[in-house]
């Protein structure tokens, strides 16, 4: 449900770009847009411009934001996408597209705000989910990278760096469970919003988590808990989808922390 705080952005966005003659139509995207989203979700809109005209247009948005609200940040990312926070901290993103860019949306996953063009967005444009084998190979052999790298942090005590290989390792593991259930990349939205998405076993495992610590016994125990959760959902999803296993990584990766460090990896 749309909250009155977040109603209020969107209709202050929907009367500054509509009388905005360099903008077209304009649709309310992200997770409220595809009818999710919470009281801590932000503004999303795609904002459609004429052809070869949305980075300026992006750019004089950049510029002054002011027929909007009041803001105290302003960002530009990839040039097209102006997000910023208010004075009083909501959150709002103007993504601006020129008329050969709107296949890439999906016009079931957005709410109009207006339209003076004839252009829509085609429907049913979001795939399903689908993992490549050639991608999940990389990040399994990712993660038994960063794995192998502990041995150069503990060996240099550099124990808070170390928790930064300890949150990647973190990230790979959320990221294969949401590959798990069949979460496309277009459903994940912000970083911010993970519950939802995986299921109350995932949850408990990655609660269940040793927390990060920064001394040698800590940074070890993290790890082999990280690698125990990774390792077996991420050898049964190779196998379901054929992606090829970085066998001789392991192998040598499991050498280097038992030679170095004494660690035996489980899963």
């Amino acid at each position: 449900m749309i909250t009155d705080a977040q109603r209020g952005l969107i209709d202050a966005i929907q009367a500054c770009l509509s009388v905005d003659p360099e903008v077209e139509a304009a649709w309310l995207a992200g997770s409220l847009g595809a009818g999710g989203g919470d009281a801590f979700s932000d503004v999303d809109v795609l904002a459609l411009t004429p052809a070869d005209r949305a980075g300026d247009v992006a750019a004089r948005y950049a510029g002054d934001l002011s027929a909007i609200a009041p803001t105290v940040l302003v960002m530009t990312l990839f040039g097209r996408v102006v997000s910023a926070v208010t004075d009083d901290w909501r959150r709002f993103d103007l993504s601006f597209v020129e008329p050969g860019e709107l296949a890439r949306h999906d016009r079931d996953r957005l709410v109009p705000l207006f339209n003076r063009s004839s252009l829509e967005p085609p429907a049913g444009n979001t795939p399903p989910h689908r993992i490549d084998p050639a991608q999940l190979s990389r990040t399994i052999a990712e993660f038994f990278r960063i794995l192998g790298l502990s041995v150069v942090g503990l060996g240099r005590e550099e124990y808070v760096v170390s928790l930064s290989g300890q949150e990647l390792l973190r990230r790979i593991l959320v990221d294969l469970m949401l590959d798990e259930n069949g979460v496309s990349q277009a459903e994940r939205g912000g970083a911010l919003k993970r519950n939802p998405l995986l299921t109350a076993e995932q949850r408990a495992e990655l609660l269940a988590l040793p927390p990060g610590r920064t001394d040698r016994e800590g940074i070890l125990a993290s790890n082999a808990a990280l690698a125990a959760a990774f390792l077996p959902r991420a050898r049964r999803l190779a196998a379901k989808v054929g992606a090829e296993w970085p066998s001789a990584l392991e192998a040598a990766t499991r050498a280097h922390l038992l030679r170095h460090l004494g660690v035996v990896l489980l899963d």
